[in-house]
Parts: C-alpha cells; structure tokens; sequence
C-alpha cells in the first residue's frame, strides 16, 4: 500500500495487508498511508498507519465455521430474543417444521407451538433469564402443515459480550421415531 500511495501520489485508506514477524508469525492489517509533500507539491515522503487486525480475522474465521457448522446439521438449531421472538433459523429447523428462514425469523416461537402446548414457552424463557440450561426436554411442536412433531429440546442461554443473558439457543431433534418403536 505504500508504494502504490508513494507511486499515484495519493493516500490509501485501509488497504488489507500481511506482514511476516522476525519470529516468522504473520500478521494481518490494514494500512493507511499518506503521502507527504513540499510546497511546491513534490512527495517529499509518507506516513503510514497499520492497524493490527489479526484478531478481527481470527474471529471472523471462527464465526464463519461455526455458522457453517449450524447450516449444516440436520437438528434445527434456532435462535430467540427473552421475549420469545426467532431471530435465526437454520436449514435444519426449515426440514423439520417446513417454515423457510424468511418465513419465521421475526415470528413468536408460538409459531411452532400446539395450542395445548403454549405454557411451554414462557416456563422456557423463564428458565432461560434465571441461566439455566433446559437439557433433553421432550415435548411436542407443530409442523408448517398442522401435522405433529416429537422432539427433543436442548435450550441454552445466548449471552452478550458483557455476560448478560440476551435470549436463547434452542436444538430441536425429531425423535418421532424413537416414540414410535417405544410405543410398539
């Protein structure tokens, strides 16, 4: 970035960059350089920022895989705010409740929920303020279609980056089968 600032005679702002370390470890950053220039206009020299962004990418890889890890699994994976509202909703949870990501992200949880089965949720999201892990909670939901659902919950507390409890993860696994041989 800056021999292309000091070469156009213009200032670069945020080009993406890496560098090597005299211990061979490599760091990513975004550069900032200016040229420098006399009265008479001539670059004279530049000064150049580095921003140390090798955390920001590290973090963004991390995010990347654990978003592709949610898409991928077969268990619906959900997320909702404390007042019971779906803000994400994997392609899992699309297979087995038949709503698209488009049609129940911004939806009551009540959305999949039986009409016998509404108590439910506010005793979930209660669980979930106090912090508490509500672990292999078998129950009911209802398809996009009406039709019924056995599944098992595991529903964990989303926390902020302050620590405060700001919703819920819920893992719904179909266990239709299982009820079934059980029932035989």
């Amino acid at each position: 970035p800056m021999a292309i600032a000091l070469r156009e005679g213009r200032a670069i702002a945020g080009a993406e960059a890496m560098a090597e370390r005299p211990d061979g470890s490599r760091v990513s950053f975004l550069a900032y350089p200016t040229p420098l220039r006399d009265a008479e206009g001539h670059i004279t020299g530049a000064v150049n920022m580095l921003v140390d962004i090798t955390e920001r990418k590290v973090a963004n890889l991390s995010e990347a895989r654990l978003s592709a890890i949610v898409e991928s699994s077969h268990d619906a994976i959900i997320s909702k705010d404390l007042n019971g509202i779906i803000a994400t909703w994997n392609n899992g949870a699309q297979a087995l409740f038949g709503y698209t990501a488009e049609e129940a992200i911004g939806q009551p949880m009540t959305l999949i929920i039986p009409p016998d089965r509404l108590q439910e949720e506010p005793a979930i999201l209660e669980r979930i303020r106090s912090g508490e892990l509500v672990d292999h909670f078998e129950t009911v939901r209802r398809r996009k279609d009406g039709s019924l659902v056995d599944i098992s919950l595991t529903i964990s507390p989303v926390r902020d980056i302050d620590g405060r409890i700001v919703g819920a993860s819920k893992i719904a696994r179909d266990i239709s089968e299982r009820r079934l041989a059980e029932q035989q």
